[in-house]
């Protein structure tokens, strides 16, 4: 959960969904979110495949469409990825970097997020950056240690004004997917400190940069964070 204001609510759908799947879950998720105007800004992270019905979807809504991932390449011989450039065409609001099933499971580098990170910038769109620990890590505490490296390598050589266009997600990692267990506010609130402390330190600016918190959200535990703020 972000503790400055607006708000911001977002999920990833990771690789679910087709295009006409997505079109019925944005439908359905703009219906219920009203048209009352609120603090609170949603996105919603679909397959590539989704993105131009997702966005054709929310053109007349407030929800952000997101991308799950971005080369950092303008173009080349990459066989697969996806060019800032081309997510910016299509119109996306923000670019996920740095999430660590990415991490774990492609072998993405702090050096890799990095040059993701500052060429969706260079391209005009929103950085949604992911850091987070390990299970290992956290047993040995180094927990917001790692959590900090990770934060300060992806924002190396990033323009203060772009400051504006990151947000930032503290996805434990040990929280995250199946069997993963919920960090409490207490776990939360330790390292959304330091992070927000080095994001003013780095971005030079008071307010920093949101933070949320993801990793094994659901109704109950999304109330336990927002009833609980993290520090300002």
């Amino acid at each position: 959960m972000v503790s400055t204001t607006p708000w911001y609510f977002g999920t990833n759908l990771k690789m679910h969904q087709t295009p006409d799947d997505t079109v019925r879950f944005v439908v359905e998720l703009i219906a219920a979110l009203g048209t009352e105007s609120t603090s609170a800004q949603t996105f919603v992270m679909p397959p590539f495949t989704s993105l131009p019905a997702a966005r054709n979807i929310a053109t007349e809504s407030d929800l952000w469409i997101g991308a799950q991932n971005v080369h950092w390449e303008a173009e080349g011989p990459y066989t697969g990825e996806i060019s800032p450039g081309m997510l910016a065409a299509v119109g996306v609001d923000l670019v996920l970097v740095g999430h660590a099933e990415r991490r774990r499971s492609f072998g993405e580098t702090d050096e890799m997020v990095n040059r993701k990170v500052r060429a969706a910038l260079d391209h005009g769109l929103r950085v949604f950056l992911c850091v987070g620990e390990t299970a290992e890590e956290r047993r040995a505490g180094a927990g917001r240690e790692a959590c900090a490296r990770q934060l300060l390598m992806a924002l190396d050589g990033v323009a203060e004004t772009a400051a504006d266009r990151v947000l930032v997600a503290y996805e434990p990692v040990w929280a995250i997917g199946e069997g993963g267990t919920p960090a409490t506010p207490d776990d939360v609130r330790s390292v959304v400190g330091l992070l927000r402390a080095w994001l003013r330190y780095k971005l030079q600016r008071d307010e920093g940069a949101p933070i949320l918190y993801g990793g094994s959200v659901d109704r109950e535990n999304a109330i336990m964070h927002l009833t609980h703020p993290q520090p300002g």
